[in-house]
């Protein structure tokens, strides 16, 4: 019976349902057989295997999660076949192309190469991507269906209320400090002379290593400029494969164990890395990070016309926002009048330490209202791109218990997540109604096997 994973929305498992780690599977496990029929589609135990065990975080799978597991498979398979039916929702080539190659992309990372993926296909890369065109197809229209029908569903302050009223008072976490931040960004252009420069430092630190004049953990405490890593001796453990910048996952999942790489460059700077483990899509590795520092003059010159910018604010009157709109250099905030977010979930209240040292550094001179003098920053984008602002500080929240009067924002969003889950739960029972389900096996034990 064919292992692998049938729908999309498995697509970045393939890896680990082929090839199921044995520290994860207790004896006696079914690794597959039809454990729910869903139309006349399957779902296999294997798939639910997968799933459960990404969900498990490494804990050994229990009946309850296994179970769980398998009703979300089933839900997917309930949201494809009613999206199927819906001739409103259109899915382009494009949209399918763009995920196909982020998926299978992302699988190949896992699976340590393009090569290695091959192999165990015994397919070339196109080939494995038509393997999958469907399923994907399948799943964005899943996807468009879900998002239309939990568009719509929001809260009001008094659900936000009954929601906090829900934790005890004594069990409410302390909010951290919140910051609410604008700026203006001017990204100085690195030199190609810079950047060789760079380049040229990494090369020569891993020939350190190569040569056994010093050890990759000695010198990455010394000199790498990865604040993560780097006074660890520059080990990052047990990390996903797929949370890597690309060209970082292409390296790390490829190289031979212990095998110092060649110099590559990422958005960060340049790098060398030795990979120490590499299992079920996540390594672990030492490296040495060199990022690439912006030129002195470049920064200068930069400061200055932040300078002349902060002048219009503060002493001719010329409102922040509409100068961040047309010198801001940051596409994230720019558009918006600077104002800065989380990415991750678009809040503009954002924990001060979240932002990271530099910010800090800045906003803490700050009372609110003011705009600071020019300083250097990360920014919030994938590649933490060096750079220079002036930062306006709109508000500043410190330490408290969680309130609806300070939190109202935080809380709606957690109250919004849950009424959409419910919402969401409600739904699909109702969709489920109008389409064959039949659970073969519904436990995750040897004994499934005889249901099957």
């Amino acid at each position: 019976m064919q292992t692998l994973p049938r729908l999309a929305a498995l697509a970045l498992l393939a890896f680990a349902v082929a090839f199921p780690t044995r520290a994860q599977v207790a004896p006696g496990t079914v690794l597959d057989g039809i454990a729910a029929v869903v139309g006349d589609e399957i779902v296999l135990h294997s798939e639910a295997t997968a799933l459960a065990q990404q969900a498990s975080q490494g804990q050994p799978v229990t009946n309850e999660l296994w179970s769980r597991a398998l009703d979300e498979l089933v839900r997917q398979r309930v949201l494809v076949i009613h999206a199927e039916r819906d001739t409103t929702i259109i899915i382009g080539e494009e949209m399918v192309q763009q995920q196909l190659d982020a998926q299978v992309g992302q699988m190949a990372a896992q699976a340590g190469g393009e090569e290695a993926l091959e192999a165990y296909y015994r397919k070339t890369m196109d080939e494995i991507k038509e393997t999958f065109r469907q399923d994907v197809r399948k799943q964005l229209l899943a996807e468009r269906l879900r998002g239309t029908r939990m568009r719509d569903v929001s809260v009001t302050p008094g659900e936000v209320r009954a929601w906090l009223e829900q934790i005890p008072p004594a069990e409410r976490p302390e909010v951290p400090e919140i910051v609410r931040v604008a700026h203006i960004v001017k990204v100085p252009a690195a030199t190609p002379e810079v950047k060789q420069a760079a380049r040229d430092f990494a090369s020569a630190l891993r020939d350190s290593v190569l040569a056994e004049q010093a050890t990759l953990a000695d010198l990455a405490r010394r000199h790498s400029d990865d604040p993560g890593s780097g006074s660890r001796g520059g080990l990052i453990e047990d990390i996903e494969l797929r949370l890597l910048v690309p060209e970082f996952a292409a390296v790390a999942g490829s190289i031979a164990l212990e095998e110092v790489s060649q110099v590559f460059e990422s958005p960060f700077g340049y790098h060398f890395l030795r990979v120490s483990e590499r299992e079920a899509g996540k390594v672990t590795f030492q490296h040495i990070l060199i990022s690439v520092e912006m030129g002195a003059d470049a920064a200068d010159i930069a400061r200055q016309e932040l300078m002349v910018l902060r002048d219009s604010v503060v002493n001719h009157g010329v409102p922040f926002e509409a100068i961040a709109r047309r010198h801001s250099q940051d596409p994230l905030s720019a558009a918006r009048g600077g104002y800065v977010s989380d990415p991750r979930t678009g809040d503009r209240d954002i924990r001060l330490e979240a932002l990271g040292g530099q910010w800090k550094a800045t906003v803490d001179t700050l009372s609110v209202g003011d705009v600071s003098e020019p300083a250097t920053v990360r920014l919030l984008d994938n590649a933490g791109t060096q750079a220079v602002h002036i930062v306006l500080l709109q508000k500043k929240t410190p330490p408290h218990a969680l309130s609806v009067e300070t939190d109202y924002a935080l809380l709606s969003q957690y109250a919004l997540n849950d009424k959409r889950r419910e919402v969401f739960d409600q739904w699909v029972r109702r969709l489920q109604r109008d389409v064959y389900v039949d659970i073969r096996s519904p436990r995750y034990t040897a004994e499934s096997a005889t249901e099957s």
